[in-house]
């Protein structure tokens, strides 16, 4: 099964669903993503796989660079060989083939035929970093996702909050982010667009969305996939962002859950 059959799959079985299902951390069958990945001047993501069964396990994956990335698009990376109960260690540098510069975008296993468990750390060159687990995705469409804890101040420690949208269909979307303060108050909001398969950061999003100057704290972020001017349907989609402390550059990760 390839990766466009086992999202077909996956977004088949959440639109049966009763309720839109979050995002599952664990060990997989079918295949697991990490949502952010970056190989960067300022971040690299060393890779963990652990294969519990009893036989050599090989695993598939495809690296999808953000838009605005050295290696954007799609990029078939090499097949990791682990061994009966090992866990492998690779940096995102040695399992893609990437152009120089920075690299950001999410990464993509394919079917396993065995059980497996993916987990990344992304540090800085000085150790500072964070920790994403490896997980599966099977929300559909019309699916209001949430960030909470975004914050912006200029003073040290300087604090930025990135965000991050990957429409997981091949097909275009769009998305609709807002920002909202603890009380609900409106901060900001903007449409984007996504052609099929597009990675986005958000670098920034408060400035990205043109929020208002000025410091922020406690700021909630809402991701909402609509239907495209186009027509069709609203797409599946991931989102995520990160809260980075730009005096030292250590930052925490989450991803956006759903709750509708």
């Amino acid at each position: 099964m390839d990766r466009l059959t086992w999202s077909a799959f996956a977004l088949c079985c959440a639109w049966c669903s009763a309720t839109a299902s979050a995002q599952q951390l664990g060990y997989s069958y079918y295949g697991l993503m990490l949502p952010i990945v970056a190989e960067t001047p300022s971040y690299a993501s060393a890779i963990f796989v652990h294969n519990p069964g009893t036989s050599a396990l090989a695993i598939t994956f495809t690296y999808q660079g953000a838009t605005t990335s050295a290696s954007p698009g799609m990029t078939t990376c090499q097949t990791l060989q682990v061994p009966a109960g090992n866990v492998a260690k690779i940096s995102l540098g040695e399992l893609c083939p990437l152009n120089a510069g920075a690299n950001f975008g999410a990464l993509l296993t394919g079917y396993s035929g065995s059980y497996f468990a993916l987990y990344s750390r992304v540090e800085t060159p000085s150790g500072n970093g964070f920790s994403i687990e490896g997980m599966t995705d099977s929300s559909c469409c019309g699916v209001i996702r949430e960030v909470l804890g975004l914050r912006r101040q200029a003073a040290a420690p300087i604090y930025q909050s990135n965000c991050f949208i990957h429409n997981e269909e091949s097909r275009v979307g769009r998305i609709v982010v807002t920002l909202a303060s603890g009380t609900g108050q409106l901060i900001a909001s903007q449409i984007f667009d996504l052609a099929s398969n597009e990675f986005i950061r958000l670098l920034d999003v408060f400035a990205t969305l043109n929020a208002p100057a000025g410091d922020y704290d406690n700021v909630r972020a809402s991701f909402e996939s609509i239907v495209p001017v186009s027509g069709g349907s609203a797409i599946g989609f991931l989102a995520s962002c990160t809260v980075q402390n730009s005096t030292s550059f250590d930052a925490d990760f989450r991803v956006a859950k759903a709750h509708s």
